[in-house]
């Protein structure tokens, strides 16, 4: 198994040490409960009223306030940018729109990967190794990645052994509850095909970001997260055309445009 990795260039620590906090290692993927939550918050468009519904009113269907408390408080961290204000996310577009379930999940896992750690270790790690062809991968492969990183970044080096050891354990499970990876102790790479909504999401998103041209789009890390290469990320845009974006390409000649001028509209397009 590979564990290469590309240090930072000055020895120093990155921007992002700071926020890469594994905090997978005392969570899960709460998927079913992060839409109950959402689609409660887009209804009520109070966090208030939804703290009520979720400890009070025990919509979760959990046996303990504490432990409702917390997954509120997870999934608040993840995909709820201002408790103060209500702001309606693309997340919660999807989830209240009664799109199909496999494109919210996979809407969801995208969001959900945009976590410093999860996203450090698929696109660092597991993509590399799935391009390479290994098969399946396990708990102790992640633990020894983090550890190759681990001086690099602050959040890592403070954490324990067991700590670590956790999250590489609840990173593979999140990963297979997704269904990115299969089996129990050794996980292998699923055989997924991502729906072309979740495809025109991300495209859209990374508009969103700042991304502005075909090749800033389809070269995007974020596609990695899907463990997709640029040939496939071009092959599926191309299909996603002229339904959500127009695509054209002659010679070295790129041009992606949205056909639609806002996340909701292509959401209510689904």
């Amino acid at each position: 198994m590979s564990n290469e990795h590309i240090e930072p260039g000055d020895g120093k620590e990155t921007d992002a040490a700071a926020s890469l906090d594994p905090k997978i290692a005392h969570h899960s993927t709460y998927i079913d409960e992060t839409k109950t939550i959402l689609s409660t918050y887009a209804e009520c468009e109070s966090y208030e009223e939804l703290e009520r519904q979720v400890v009070e009113g025990n919509i979760l269907n959990k046996n303990t306030d504490e432990y409702r408390t917390n997954i509120l408080r997870e999934v608040t961290r993840r995909h709820i940018p201002d408790k103060e204000e209500y702001t309606e996310t693309p997340l919660m577009q999807v989830v209240t729109a009664g799109v199909r379930s496999d494109v919210v999940d996979w809407c969801l896992y995208y969001e959900f990967a945009q976590d410093p750690f999860i996203r450090l270790v698929t696109t660092d790690f597991l993509y590399p190794e799935f391009e390479r062809g290994t098969l399946a991968v396990q708990a102790v492969d992640i633990v020894e990645f983090i550890e190759s990183i681990q001086e690099n970044y602050g959040d890592l080096r403070e954490r324990s052994e067991s700590t670590i050891n956790e999250a590489a354990t609840k990173y593979l499970t999140s990963l297979r509850n997704f269904g990115l990876l299969e089996g129990t102790q050794r996980k292998e790479f699923a055989v997924t095909y991502i729906p072309d909504e979740t495809i025109a999401y991300v495209v859209y998103r990374l508009f969103q970001k700042g991304a502005n041209s075909a090749s800033e789009i389809i070269e995007h890390e974020d596609w990695k997260l899907f463990l997709m290469n640029e040939s496939e990320v071009q092959r599926r845009i191309r299909d996603i055309s002229p339904q959500y974006v127009t695509y054209e390409k002659r010679g070295s000649t790129e041009r992606l445009v949205r056909k639609y001028d806002s996340m909701e509209n292509l959401i209510n397009a689904f």
